[in-house]
């Protein structure tokens, strides 16, 4: 049978923040970040090695160099650069969510603080995932589960990703040791935010970034052209700041655009990616959400993507502690289909070739695969 999965925050929950979680690892962020320990500008002749944060090892890295205008230099754009961590930082406390607050920013045009919010949401996904703890092992397990060699990846299976990040690259880059540019390819990787008008082998396995990804393109020779913003997740300190600082730079006085790209920011159904993604996943049957609450401001896009698998029989939905709660609200963007929802104290079921089944599965250690793969 053919499925699709449709991943949310949750699904990269042991080594990413979820939406409570990301004003608290912001201050965490901004605090590695900070480079005011010391205040004003420190002579590197006098500057005495550090323990502590990220930034001052790097600082004091820099001040080795005994290269003076290079160390001001990386100084002063490491302090712009925290101020709009802190900045972010604040907007995500006031906000109900990051998602919410760049919606707003969209709504009201205001393209640089918009901008803004996407280069330092990069770096700090970028971050949290050359840590130790940034990597989810589930995906790992899934991969283990799904492949049979490294070459001929499940035809009949969609991943359709609502994060940023890029777990399921460094899982499947862990497992092949293939460089990213040709992990993506393999991944028959499509992503909001690159222009590839390229059409989707639809009987293929695909992965689709609805929200785009943490990397940065631009226009050479009339090609928009996708540059990773770094090609490992376990890179030294210094390259990990000198790719941010190259980022943060490049955004604001180069021509570099942002890959991360809202699933409603010029939402267009019938060319690019959300047409590539319509067809693949036509012929879905079963679907299996994990981590993904459908937000009300997504629901134009999710109720898209549903109408876009007129075949389907079955929905899981796997969630620890909302697993029902979240089957209510897919509901009510499948209006054109009977139902029924199978829990441990009930079972109904209606006799209808149009009845797609609801299923909840509420455990976490690792991705649901249906008995019918």
């Amino acid at each position: 049978m053919n499925i699709t999965y449709l991943l949310g925050a949750g699904a990269s929950y042991n080594a990413l923040p979820i939406v409570e979680q990301i004003p608290k690892a912001l201050e965490e962020f901004a605090n590695e970040f900070d480079p005011n320990k010391y205040g004003g500008r420190p002579k590197p002749i006098d500057f005495v090695e550090p323990e502590g944060t990220i930034v001052m090892r790097y600082l004091y890295s820099l001040s080795q160099s005994n290269v003076g205008s290079q160390y001001v230099q990386n100084f002063n754009l490491l302090k712009k650069f925290h101020a709009d961590i802190v900045w972010l930082k604040k907007e995500a406390e006031n906000h109900t969510s990051i998602d919410t607050f760049a919606k707003k920013l969209y709504l009201q045009e205001d393209w640089t603080n918009l901008k803004k919010l996407k280069v330092i949401l990069s770096c700090f996904f970028l971050y949290i995932q050359n840590t130790e703890k940034g990597f989810d092992k589930r995906y790992d397990s899934f991969l283990a589960s799904i492949l049979d060699n490294l070459e001929d990846l499940p035809n009949e299976i969609r991943i359709l990703s609502w994060n940023y990040d890029s777990q399921l690259e460094t899982a499947f880059k862990r497992f092949s040791n293939y460089t990213t540019q040709v992990v993506k390819q393999k991944l028959n990787r499509k992503s909001k935010g690159i222009n590839d008008e390229n059409q989707v082998n639809s009987s293929q396995f695909s992965l689709f970034k609805v929200n785009g990804t943490t990397s940065l393109n631009r226009e050479e020779d009339n090609v928009i052209k996708e540059f990773d913003i770094v090609e490992e997740f376990n890179i030294d300190e210094r390259t990990l700041i000198s790719e941010f600082m190259r980022l943060y730079e490049g955004f604001f006085i180069r021509d570099y655009k942002s890959s991360m790209s809202f699933a409603w920011e010029e939402f267009q159904k019938e060319t690019g990616f959300f047409k590539n993604l319509s067809d693949s996943v036509s012929e879905t049957e079963i679907l299996i959400v994990i981590g993904y609450s459908f937000p009300f401001f997504n629901r134009e896009i999710d109720k898209f993507i549903l109408d876009s698998m007129p075949n389907l029989k079955r929905i899981y939905v796997q969630d620890p502690n909302h697993a029902i709660d979240i089957i209510e609200k897919v509901k009510g963007l499948t209006p054109r289909k009977s139902f029924s929802i199978n829990t441990a104290n009930r079972n109904r079921k209606m006799e209808s070739h149009n009845t797609i089944n609801y299923i909840p599965k509420t455990f976490a250690d690792q991705f649901f695969i249906p008995i019918e793969f």
